[in-house]
């Protein structure tokens, strides 16, 4: 028996819990770094919600019974599965720097020299971030390139345009497309927010942070929340829970 999920009531709920998440923007100096400062918690539920992404794509890697065979064109979407399973699950490494803050492991000289935060791990090297870096957009720039892309493009492409949707449903995921326009919802609300925000700054009280940083952080722990959201719909509507396979 198929396990039934009705995403469309799901989606009230989660629209005000995006909403909910940029309210500490508009509060006093000590709730919006208790949200968004580094070890705060959207820095600390980010990993949590890559992970579990991470979890769910492994999930469907290992109970899909499509063979990974040249002679079945489906054999891609499996490895897109361990694809993004490990694309997740390297996202995950690179928020807690490797563990580096959670084992309390020092970062050498060399590694301060290169790197922006000082951190071990690749994302904020100066070759990608800062002043001096080489790449036209940052890494938070092309995680919300993918997270729009992933999220929202590629699955509402495939709502509305059959030809699309026939020719990459059985070679990659496509994520349910309900959750898509919460993601585009997530970028046109920071870029509203951030807008407003310098217009009317009496509604901003932080006294350090400026604009961006806090909006930005926000949106992207949003990402992070909406694209575990997607993946686990997605498994969800994919895989039995009571053990069937995975459909083709």
């Amino acid at each position: 028996m198929k396990t039934k999920f009705d995403i469309n009531k799901s989606i009230f709920f989660f629209a005000l819990l995006l909403i909910a998440t940029y309210i500490p923007i508009f509060m006093k100096e000590e709730i919006l770094d208790a949200f968004v400062r580094e070890d705060r918690i959207y820095e600390n539920l980010s990993p949590i919600y890559l992970f579990v992404a991470s979890v769910m794509f492994a999930v469907a890697f290992y109970r899909s019974p499509v063979k990974l065979s040249l002679k079945d064109p489906a054999w891609l979407k499996r490895l897109s599965f361990l694809g993004f399973a490990l694309l997740f699950l390297l996202a995950t490494f690179e928020e807690i720097s490797w563990g580096q803050r959670i084992l309390n492991i020092e970062t050498n000289d060399l590694i301060k020299g290169i790197n922006v935060q000082q951190e071990l791990n690749l994302h904020n090297l100066k070759f990608f971030q800062g002043e001096d870096a080489l790449l036209p957009l940052d890494f938070d720039q092309l995680a919300a390139v993918f997270s729009l892309a992933f999220g929202f493009l590629i699955p509402t492409a495939c709502w509305l345009i059959k030809p699309i949707r026939q020719f990459l449903e059985t070679k990659f995921p496509i994520l349910p497309w309900q959750y898509g326009f919460l993601i585009l919802a997530n970028y046109i609300l920071q870029k509203a927010l951030i807008s407003f925000m310098e217009r009317f700054p009496g509604f901003y009280l932080h006294p350090t942070m400026g604009v961006p940083q806090g909006v930005y952080e926000t949106r992207e722990h949003n990402y992070g929340l909406l694209l575990m959201i997607s993946a686990i719909f997605y498994i969800a509507l994919k895989l039995d829970i009571t053990g069937n396979k995975q459909e083709a």
